[in-house]
């Protein structure tokens, strides 16, 4: 097994926080390959997809996540701080859990509507965003470039259909598609979000409308991860 040597603490059980300055000591861990699966409340179930640069790590016998990722997936919301005076020159890590809303965002419809079971409705969907993620990719890691130093990763589970039109006739094969995709880097930094509007036909895709929403925020790239801010 693959060897590591992270400088820093381990925070909570099973948990790592993925900054890796906290102190001097060097910690040696082996990688764990591991798959990773939430069964949530509401009776759905979210396997981790875990990113390049991301793994499962084992210590003492302990299994160890990144903590953003662990908390993101949980259904949480994670705001991190950098040491300073105002927070006893420790670094600040809040896990805000909004459960319900973050389960129902997780599992429910574009419109918002109760929770969806699997269906040939959503297989399709989920076939779509991925066909169209080459493209996507293309556009963000144009639009990026300016501001960080590597392309964003544009993971499906991050992508949502807001709408999606026929513009001709009743089996015309030619469409609208506006999406909303929220890129992100290292261990799932959270980069920005985009709206995406793209006409799907037999000629051919082609990006209709592009409008950034938001991003990137330093505040949300841990110190050893602001190399990637330019």
């Amino acid at each position: 097994m693959k060897k590591h040597f992270i400088a820093g603490v381990l925070c909570g059980a099973f948990l790592m926080a993925t900054t890796s300055v906290f102190a001097s000591s060097v910690i040696e861990t082996t990688s764990f390959p591991s798959k990773v699966t939430f069964f949530l409340a509401n009776g759905f179930s979210k396997e981790v997809q875990l990113q390049e640069g991301e793994e499962v790590l084992n210590y003492n016998n302990k299994a160890y996540v990144p903590l953003r990722l662990f908390a993101e997936s949980s259904g949480a919301l994670v705001k991190y701080t950098q040491a300073s005076p105002e927070t006893d020159n420790k670094h600040k890590i809040d896990v805000h859990y909004v459960a319900e809303k973050a389960l129902s965002e997780q599992t429910s419809n574009p419109a918002g509507n109760k929770p969806l079971e699997d269906s040939k409705e959503l297989q399709l969907q989920d076939m779509l965003v991925i066909s169209l993620l080459p493209h996507i990719q293309e556009k963000l890691a144009e639009v990026y470039a300016d501001v960080i130093t590597v392309p964003p990763v544009i993971h499906p589970g991050y992508v949502n259909v807001k709408s999606l039109e026929r513009v001709a006739a009743f089996r015309g094969f030619d469409f609208l598609i506006t999406i909303d995709a929220q890129p992100i880097v290292g261990p799932h930094i959270p980069v920005g979000e985009d709206e995406l509007t793209y006409r799907i036909s037999l000629a051919g895709v082609e990006l209709k409308n592009f409008e950034h929403l938001r991003g990137p925020n330093k505040d949300d790239f841990l110190p050893n991860y602001q190399n990637l801010l330019k």
